[in-house]
């Protein structure tokens, strides 16, 4: 592997492109070119607006995916005059056959370049451009050179490692899941608490209040006392004064759910059922990448407000028909972090829940796979089940 490159790019998208962002962000690796998307590189406790402007001074050029979303999108229009202001390029990908309107004045002088056909050799102009700014390549090179100058050169037939592999941010600073759900896909946003306190209190008042009338109301009249009948009076027991009536029994103490372990995952691992759930278990990047899904999940699920229940259904949809599909630990952390990814955008309030999709746009390329495997089986008439395990 060669050694890290330097070059950048800072990709300016709307919400609704965050898929394309995180497929360009792939391959562009390949040409050793690093990208730079919020909300997800945003560090943890660190403002908004000083990361964009951090993360926009340390890139050579903004790409931007523009869209008829983005053209009106005032957080992006922002992202192109912070990069005018630092004088960064500004390098406009089309997504669609449209003229800009809101952000015209900003891409008046820049050359386009169209995502709708071409896509190869569209990354590798923009990977070239990149390395030109950031001088990290002469502009003589070839595509061929460039790929042997990120560190390619030996595994340029071989996709890039996707974005996920990627830590999303510092170790160090990544935040503890608090509180923790053993199944953060039926979490639901917590309902206001009854003060009981108060209530017991004004009760107690009211209480107190009806009582001091009543004396009140009787004092001064001078109504003999009923006689007491001494039949109504209890007879003590005759054998010392225990009773023949049985002891109530004591009440059953609560029972107290066991903690689980700080560096497992979000689920208890003596329940575990699925192939999946022990592969979490036994690995610990798995597990702390568990632990950060459930948090921020709980974090979307409040943001989502009205649309909470159908992001809840389509992350058990994900669960079960992309992760739970996966034959190994690469194919579990590169599926999470995808989801950890539109998880947060949901969080930041930058992407909205999107409406239910068929089953396979879930899915990942891993089951993909798999679907075409089975797919295979039935045209061949094949009567067995093809066998999904790693092994």
């Amino acid at each position: 592997m060669g050694q890290e490159s330097a070059t950048q790019l800072f990709i300016s998208h709307h919400s609704s492109k965050l898929p394309i962002a995180l497929e360009l962000e792939k391959s562009l690796a390949k040409y050793g070119v690093t990208c730079w998307l919020a909300p997800r590189d945003v560090e943890p406790s660190e403002a908004f607006d000083m990361a964009i402007k951090r993360a926009i001074d340390e890139s050579c050029a903004t790409l931007l995916l523009f869209c008829s979303k983005s053209d009106k999108s005032p957080h992006v229009k922002r992202e192109l005059i912070l990069a005018d202001s630092s004088r960064k390029a500004i390098i406009p990908m089309r997504l669609e056959e449209l003229a800009p309107d809101e952000l015209a004045y900003h891409l008046a002088s820049s050359q386009w370049i169209d995502w709708l056909e071409q896509r190869e050799s569209t990354i590798e102009r923009v990977a070239a451009k990149a390395h030109q700014l950031a001088g990290t390549v002469q502009k003589t090179m070839t595509v061929d050179d460039l790929i042997e100058h990120s560190g390619n050169g030996d595994t340029d037939l071989t996709p890039a490692p996707p974005v996920s592999e990627q830590p999303d941010e510092p170790e160090a600073q990544e935040p503890e899941p608090e509180p923790v759900y053993e199944d953060y896909d039926d979490w639901e946003p917590e309902k206001p608490k009854t003060n009981w306190a108060l209530i017991v209190g004004l009760a107690a008042l009211f209480v107190a209040a009806v009582a001091g009338f009543l004396i009140w109301s009787t004092m001064g009249t001078d109504a003999p006392a009923p006689p007491i009948d001494p039949a109504a009076i209890p007879a003590e027991p005759a054998d010392g004064g225990e009773s023949d009536e049985p002891d109530p029994e004591p009440a059953a103490k609560p029972v107290v759910a066991k903690p689980l372990p700080p560096d497992g995952p979000s689920f208890d691992c003596t329940k575990a059922s699925e192939r999946v759930e022990f592969l979490i278990c036994d690995t610990p990047e798995l597990a702390k990448l568990d632990r950060t899904l459930s948090t921020v999940y709980k974090s979307a699920m409040t943001a989502a407000g009205p649309n909470a229940k159908r992001l809840q259904r389509q992350q058990r949809a994900w669960r079960t028909g992309t992760r739970d599909t996966c034959p190994d630990t690469a194919c579990v952390a590169t599926i999470v972090r995808e989801r950890l990814a539109i998880l947060r955008a949901i969080a930041a309030g930058n992407l909205d829940v999107p409406r239910d999709r068929p089953a396979q746009e879930f899915r990942s390329e891993f089951s993909d796979a798999i679907n075409n495997d089975a797919d295979r089986a039935i045209d061949e008439n094949i009567t067995e089940p093809i066998d999904q395990s790693p092994n």
